[in-house]
């Protein structure tokens, strides 16, 4: 029986963790998890039934292909929400919510022999300190609130470097798993740099861990 793999992608909002871990994680055909979404349904499920309940709730969700279904319900598109990403980042200060979104997370990777790219923002450090492989992306506050812009488009890009900023030091100064390297991680500067390029050093990285099984070794 082969090793199970577990590849943490872990950085500050906007450095594109979500969309390279995504890449690598169909282009090793290993599955995806994104921490950030679970915490983003705990605060709609706080927002819709209050916090105590929401505690109970969070633990019906069902992760497929990384979509969030709670009751048969897809909540991806309602989720995302910058609303939603707000209240969640306020949320995951709360010592048992952080306690609770691990748990499923881990629940969820070593419920099934699948292999697993997982991202968010303590991976690494906290939820899987054994991963395979860490990695840390970043980017220039600049760069990243231009690429929320780019997304949302709703207002000018001087609130996004804003928000962006405020986001990075209520993240990095929280008592529970600050956002941090984590130990022996690679780090990458993705500013000015392609989703496929950024995916390329990281696959280039792979392929110098000898543990890794044979499918990785051959990309």
């Amino acid at each position: 029986m082969s090793k199970k793999i577990i590849i943490t992608v872990d950085g500050p909002a906007g450095s594109g963790k979500s969309t390279v871990a995504k890449h690598i994680a169909k282009k090793l055909n290993m599955k995806f998890l994104s921490s950030g979404k679970i915490y983003r349904t705990f605060a709609y499920l706080e927002t819709q039934y209050g916090y105590d309940e929401a505690q109970k709730l969070i633990k019906e969700i069902k992760i497929n292909e990384g979509n969030i279904i709670f009751r048969n319900q897809n909540l991806d598109s309602i989720i995302s929400s910058e609303k939603m990403g707000q209240k969640a980042s306020e949320l995951s200060r709360k010592k048992e919510v952080r306690e609770i979104v691990n748990r499923i997370q881990r629940d969820v990777v070593y419920g099934t022999p699948e292999d697993f790219v997982v991202e968010g923002r303590d991976e690494g450090t906290e939820v899987f300190p054994e991963a395979d492989l860490k990695i840390f992306l970043d980017a220039s506050p600049e760069e990243r609130a231009k690429r929320k812009y780019l997304e949302q488009k709703e207002k000018d890009i001087n609130y996004f470097i804003q928000k962006i900023k405020e986001r990075d030091n209520m993240d990095s100064t929280r008592e529970i798993s600050p956002l941090k390297v984590p130990e022996g991680a690679i780090v990458i500067d993705t500013t000015s740099k392609t989703v496929e390029e950024v995916v390329q050093e990281i696959i280039k990285e792979i392929k110098k861990i000898p543990d890794l099984s044979i499918k990785i070794q051959q990309v």
